[in-house]
């Protein structure tokens, strides 16, 4: 089911600012149904609103810097009273997804979310409140698959080195570009003790790439080389735009990969799936409950959400990680399947 796309013509909420309609009496025929989450988005506006105001204008102290939103970025987290502040918008972020983040949601939602944990990111470098987990998937969920990819292999490599210093400003943040997403995954990433939320969306990633290799294998075998090169690159970039296979962002700038001959094509697509498997094998060390939550029971990631610090490899952990991210899974054709398949292989 494809994300519900923002038209010209429609009109806001003017409560929430999450959900648009196109006339009044739509609006209204809705309200039974939406009153709860538009309230609860509203609370979580205004108290976002109240702590930002209160961060503004604090008086700058012995400890307290004056201009904390100018003078402390990229280190929020070491001033106390901005925690309140990234809590509240944390919080913003967390009620929108719950409400509208569902496969098929509204993709002005997940843009403002994203937009939230970036900023949220740039303040605080250090990510005390573990925000990094959510970024890929809803990258992905907006088309940005090679950002997506850039995002996770930063953190598989400059940011898990042991003596990178979160301090340091000057230190590069996040200025992977253009990564090769076809490439061995880092180490730290197909190792126990991985991010297991990053390692999933790493999987997907990987299986919507072998998903796109797979329809140019069928376009070559449908032609039989009764057509140029040239227009078979074509055929092929529209068949992956089409497909719902979600990789026509990322192949359709590789020619040397559109225009490979069969037998390295059929390389390519060999090692994808080892990788696949490597790194379905890592997340399953990690977190034994994760997949099968994901694959049999994914709503319980929105319905037994816990409330409470979870442990790592717990079920809870799995619970939290689901929750953000089943709807990119089940918003991609084949994906699902493929990975009920990696559990009985």
């Amino acid at each position: 089911m494809p994300l519900i796309i923002r038209r010209d013509g429609v009109k806001r909420c003017a409560a929430c600012l999450a959900i648009y309609y196109c006339g009044r009496e739509c609006q209204v025929a809705d309200r039974p149904e939406y009153k709860v989450p538009c309230n609860l988005i509203k609370k979580s506006r205004q108290h976002l609103q109240s702590e930002y105001e209160k961060l503004r204008d604090m008086p700058a102290g012995f400890l307290t810097p004056d201009r904390v939103f100018e003078t402390c970025v990229g280190r929020f987290w070491c001033v106390v009273e901005t925690r309140p502040y990234m809590r509240a918008r944390y919080h913003l972020v967390d009620t929108l997804l719950l409400s509208h983040g569902t496969a098929g949601g509204p993709v002005d939602v997940v843009q403002e979310a994203l937009d939230h944990l970036l900023d949220m990111l740039r303040l605080c470098h250090s990510d005390n409140m573990g925000l990094r987990q959510l970024v890929p998937a809803l990258y992905m969920r907006l088309g940005r698959y090679q950002e997506a990819y850039d995002f996770i292999k930063w953190y598989a490599t400059t940011g898990n080195e042991s003596d990178y210093d979160w301090g340091n400003m000057d230190l590069p943040f996040l200025d992977v570009k253009d990564a090769d997403v076809l490439e061995t995954p880092p180490a730290k990433l197909a190792e126990r003790f991985a991010n297991p939320s990053h390692v999933s969306a790493l999987v997907l990633l990987k299986v919507r790439v072998l998903l796109g290799l797979r329809i140019i294998q069928k376009t070559r075998v449908a032609l039989g080389g009764t057509v140029p090169a040239e227009k078979i690159v074509d055929l092929i970039r529209a068949q992956l735009v089409s497909s719902g296979g979600g990789s026509s962002s990322i192949l359709p700038k590789r020619s040397d990969i559109l225009l490979a001959s069969p037998e390295e094509t059929t390389r390519i697509t060999d090692a994808l799936q080892r990788q696949i498997k490597e790194l379905y094998d890592a997340a399953q060390e990690t977190n034994p409950h994760f997949w099968h939550l994901l694959t049999e029971n994914p709503d319980a990631g929105a319905l037994q959400r816990p409330t409470e610090a979870c442990t790592m490899g717990s079920r809870d952990e799995a619970l939290l990680l689901v929750g953000y991210s089943y709807a990119l899974w089940y918003e991609t054709p084949r994906a699902v399947d493929m990975l009920r398949g990696l559990g009985k292989a």
